[in-house]
C-alpha cells in the first residue's frame, strides 16, 4: 500500500501529535499542554468507569488535567463522589457542564483562551517586584557602584541572604570588575 505523501509545508501550520499510553485516556486536547477527559451523565450514575479514565488523566505527565462532568437532574446526585474523587483524591480541576453543547461551548472557551497569552492569567511571566528602596538606598551608598550597578546587582540577587552569599566573581560577571570589588569590600569589609 502507497504511503501518502506528507503536506506541503508551505501554508499548512503544524499540529502537535501527543502519544499516550492509553488511547482513551484522555479525550480532549485543547491545547498542547492541556488535556480533558468528559465524564458523561451515564458515566456518573454507573460510577465505575470514569474512575479508570481519571486516574490515567491524573498519571499523564505530559499535560495538565481537567475533567468536565454532565451534571443533570439525573446525575445530581452522584455528582459528590465524582467531585471527591477527581478534586479531593487525584488534585484535579472538575468542571461542571449541564449538557454536551455546554461542554463543547467551554472546550471552545479554553481552546481560545490557551491561544491567547495575554488572556491567560496561568500562562503570564510573573514579574519582578521592584526592589526595596532602603535595599537599593543602602547598596547606592557604596562609593563607585551607581543607581544602574546597584539596580542589576538587585536583579541578580534579589534577596540580602543572597547577596551577601555572592562571590567576589559573581558580582564582577554583575558590575564588571571595579565596581564589584568595592562592592564585595563595602560588604564583607575586607581590609
Amino acid at each position: 500500500m502507497r504511503r501518502p505523501h506528507p503536506p506541503s509545508s508551505r501554508g499548512c501550520a503544524s499540529i502537535p501529535v501527543h502519544f499516550e499510553n492509553s488511547a482513551s485516556a484522555i479525550d480532549f486536547y485543547p491545547s498542547s499542554s492541556v488535556g480533558m477527559v468528559f465524564i458523561s451523565e451515564a458515566d456518573t450514575v454507573e460510577g465505575c468507569s470514569y474512575k479508570r479514565k481519571v486516574a490515567r488523566l491524573r498519571k499523564a505527565r505530559s499535560v495538565r488535567g481537567a475533567v468536565i462532568v454532565e451534571k443533570t437532574a439525573t446525575s445530581a446526585q452522584y455528582f459528590l463522589d465524582v467531585q471527591k474523587f477527581c478534586v479531593g483524591n487525584l488534585g484535579l480541576h472538575l468542571v461542571p457542564v449541564k449538557n454536551q453543547s455546554e461542554a463543547a461551548a467551554f472546550l471552545i472557551q479554553v481552546v481560545y483562551a490557551e491561544g491567547k497569552l495575554d488572556s491567560n492569567p496561568f500562562k503570564k511571566e510573573v514579574k519582578r517586584e521592584s526592589s526595596d528602596p532602603a535595599v537599593l538606598a543602602a547598596i547606592m551608598s557604596c562609593r563607585g557602584v551607581g543607581s544602574s550597578s546597584a539596580r542589576a546587582i538587585l536583579e541578580t540577587f534579589p534577596s540580602l541572604e543572597l547577596l551577601c552569599k555572592a562571590s567576589l566573581g559573581e558580582l564582577t560577571s554583575v558590575v564588571g570588575k571595579a565596581s564589584a570589588g568595592k562592592f564585595y569590600q563595602f560588604l564583607h569589609d575586607v581590609t
